[in-house]
């Protein structure tokens, strides 16, 4: 495979709709994902969207609350994007990164892209962890900024979150922030 991958990080019901994790702010970010979504799969990128989908008494909520469990509609990627999983991938994951425990690595490193982008939700979360592993892999990697998002609370400024996160991906983990 020549060209790109866009992988969709965590746009899912529980963060956007539903539970303890769903944020105003990542419900506003869908419409710009999907419009995202919708001008990279014209570009003939192959979309990949990945999925936070816990057991119930998964490790994770000793730090977050319980979110995403298997089977719910929490679990599920939110409706406006659902027309686009026909004929992408949908990998589900359990920790932060995509690549932790997934087939991700092994399906980019048969495709060989010659980029990942990258959007979703949480910034400094999910996409964060998954673009450091993404870069640790020699990845060419594109974060578009204005297709991520984070949740606001009194302990996470999500304004502060958003900027701090996209600055060290670009300037630590030396990925493309545009």
């Amino acid at each position: 495979m020549s060209g790109r991958v866009l992988l969709v990080v965590d746009v899912q019901n529980g963060f956007t709709r539903l539970g303890a994790l769903a944020s105003p702010r990542c419900l506003a970010g869908v419409d710009r994902i999907v419009r995202i979504v919708a001008t990279e799969r014209d570009r003939g990128a192959l979309l990949v969207f990945t999925a936070d989908t816990h057991a119930p008494d998964d490790p994770e909520f000793a730090v977050f609350p319980p979110h995403c469990i298997r089977g719910t509609a929490e679990a599920e990627v939110v409706d406006e994007l659902k027309p686009w999983l026909d004929g992408a991938i949908l990998i589900p994951k359990t920790r932060y990164s995509a690549l932790h425990g997934t087939d991700l690595g092994r399906l980019l490193d048969g495709w060989q892209p010659e980029e990942v982008a990258v959007v979703g939700l949480c910034t400094d979360v999910c996409v964060l962890h998954t673009v450091a592993d993404l870069r640790n892999r020699d990845w060419r990697v594109r974060v578009i900024a204005d297709g991520v998002e984070t949740f606001d609370s009194p302990d996470h400024p999500a304004e502060e979150s958003n900027r701090w996160a996209l600055s060290h991906m670009r300037r630590i983990l030396g990925a493309e922030v545009a």
